[in-house]
């Protein structure tokens, strides 16, 4: 029985104890809050994917989620629920002295489901010619990329490509391609595109089926600059020319989500153009 006085006894003086601490604490001006030890601020900030980092549902390198070649296509660069916008300024400058054309794409690109890509585009062009130099729409087109396979499953991960065109009100054309790209050595990467290109037209003279290929190589400098060289060859069915390009391209990663290509290809032939030089700027949202 003592013990048990005890026990309430020592309960009681213990709350009572605590109840006057906490009185002192709260009458000298909220000492619970004044008591708290200010922190150093901490900044927390987002690294861009090493460009060999394997990233997404497709174990796809980073490097291929943006295009690193303007004539060279590799993979899928917009896996499932992303999207990416582009704005290209394709200039091809003729012989013998005639004005430059500047043909201009805006492209919308959709990452869908099972390595699936969609590319929505518009194009304009502008054709330098003094006082009568002109500007305007030229048409619009739409494409598919498909992945065979996750990325590393099978050699040159090849991609299914099909894009289809109408231009000018009159030309209507497709273009499937086969796309193959992998990395080469430490900091290497590459791609080749086999291309079938036609149009249909009014006039024989209008019409165009071309065979063509392009192959490129870059060395990824460090995670924003990526330098290499491309090389075109182009053969016309309809006249039987034959054009050849070869020349450096360029690109630089401003952040996680920005980018610009250069890619400057002097024709090395008669039938080819004699520059053939493309600009683009890309954003990821």
């Amino acid at each position: 029985m003592q013990k048990l006085i005890l026990s309430i006894l020592l309960v009681l003086g213990t709350h009572q104890l605590s109840a006057q601490y906490s009185g002192r604490a709260l009458s000298n001006g909220q000492q619970d809050s004044t008591q708290v030890k200010k922190l150093n601020e901490v900044v927390v900030t987002a690294k861009k994917y090493s460009q060999f980092e394997l990233v997404g549902e497709n174990n796809q390198p980073a490097w291929t989620l943006v295009r690193k070649f303007p004539s060279t296509r590799t993979y899928i660069m917009v896996p499932k629920g992303t999207v990416m916008y582009e704005k290209w300024f394709d200039m091809r400058t003729p012989r013998g002295g005639d004005p430059t054309e500047v043909r201009m794409r805006d492209e919308i690109a959709f990452g869908l489901a099972n390595r699936l890509e969609l590319d929505l585009y518009i194009h304009t062009v502008y054709k330098s010619d003094g006082y009568e130099s002109s500007y305007g729409f030229r048409g619009f087109s739409w494409e598919i990329r498909y992945a065979l396979a996750e990325w590393g499953k099978i050699w040159g991960n090849p991609t299914l490509y099909f894009e289809h065109k109408l231009l000018d009100g009159k030309y209507q054309g497709i273009e499937p391609k086969l796309l193959l790209g992998d990395r080469i050595g430490k900091r290497g990467i590459w791609g080749v595109n086999l291309i079938y290109e036609a149009y249909t037209a009014p006039t024989r003279e209008d019409q165009k089926r071309e065979y063509a290929y392009t192959a490129s190589y870059g060395q990824v400098i460090n995670d924003d600059l990526t330098i290499g060289l491309s090389n075109m060859f182009r053969h016309n069915d309809v006249d039987g020319s034959n054009e050849w390009y070869v020349g450096p391209a360029l690109q630089y990663r401003f952040n996680g989500n920005a980018y610009v290509n250069f890619e400057l290809l002097p024709g090395l032939n008669e039938d080819a153009k004699k520059f053939r030089n493309t600009i683009i700027f890309g954003w990821r949202f």
